[in-house]
């Protein structure tokens, strides 16, 4: 399997602080991949040495070759880098220039993509936090980079600010097939985007995963509320499913077996059971996260 951005024991060093411990990452092109781990975990430095902003102590990045070039790479670390006393459209114009962007209208449809263009006129340094934000990824964009690292980009943001970040995430991998990197502390948010996540815990990668792979190893459980219940589990007893727990009169967890939930409600209700619920409830990432974390510290 081939991928568009690697490492290999990235390690990075700040005098007797190691900041990025040995961690080895694979992105495949055309996937999101979340970074997730606490503040001081590591992301912000790894985004910064894969975006070229920072250098590692040892270990290295490796780039699959398109059409004979390193993938470009556009980033959005920490804050957006705009000049506040000059507009939308101008800091778009500045940035085009730097990178040798030929496309004369490419700050236009940047800001129309990132819904600014009525703003296009007006001062950065005017912008409300998520105008700034919108700003930051569509300066990210320019020169139609191969890979986008974002290092929390929705951090700050009222939630109308968030779903529209993530609906042009969505259409960047969608419909430009652009790979992503990000990180976030949202994790529920991350996990509406993310197609593979990286799990840092003090400097290292202690888990990377599939988010098939991830859903896979969430527990979940089907709530029930039937009545009779003695009825229910019967009927669950009959279908060879014995793991499961009373909560109430009415209430049942099933904790096995939950993809059988629309013939166990058919069997039920064929026995005389009336259900008014049925639920399947499952780990949210953030649950998994700090899981996998206390796990790491056992074993360590």
């Amino acid at each position: 399997m081939s991928f568009i951005i690697s490492t290999h024991d990235l390690t990075k060093q700040y005098k007797k602080f190691t900041a990025v411990d040995r961690v080895s990452i694979h992105v495949e092109k055309g996937a999101v991949y979340g970074l997730i781990g606490r503040n001081g975990a590591g992301k912000t430095t790894i985004l910064k040495i894969l975006s070229g902003l920072a250098l590692p102590t040892s270990g290295e990045v490796i780039y699959e070759k398109i059409d004979g070039r390193r993938p470009r790479i556009g980033a959005l670390i920490e804050e957006p880098g705009l000049y506040g006393n000059l507009s939308a459209k101008k800091n778009l114009e500045i940035k085009r220039l730097a990178c040798g962007s030929k496309n004369e209208h490419e700050a236009d449809e940047l800001l129309a993509f990132v819904g600014l263009s009525q703003w296009a006129g007006v001062k950065a340094g005017s912008f409300s936090l998520g105008m700034k934000q919108r700003l930051g990824i569509a300066m990210a964009l320019v020169g139609d980079p191969d890979i986008l690292i974002l290092d929390e980009p929705i951090n700050g943001l009222d939630p109308q600010g968030i779903k529209d970040v993530r609906i042009m995430l969505k259409k960047l991998t969608e419909e430009q097939h652009k790979t992503i990197i990000i990180s976030s502390h949202l994790l529920e948010e991350l996990s509406k985007i993310a197609t593979v996540y990286g799990v840092l815990d003090s400097g290292r990668l202690v888990n990377e995963a599939s988010e098939e792979e991830i859903m896979s190893r969430m527990p979940g459980y089907v709530r029930l509320i039937v009545d009779p219940i003695d009825t229910a589990k019967e009927v669950l007893n009959s279908m060879g499913i014995f793991s499961y727990q009373t909560k109430s009169q009415h209430m049942l967890h099933v904790l096995e077996q939950i993809d059988r939930r629309e013939e166990m409600i058919e069997k039920m209700i064929l026995a005389g059971a009336h259900i008014s619920e049925c639920q399947v409830i499952r780990e949210t990432l953030e649950d998994y996260y700090i899981n996998i974390t206390r796990e790491d510290a056992h074993h360590a």
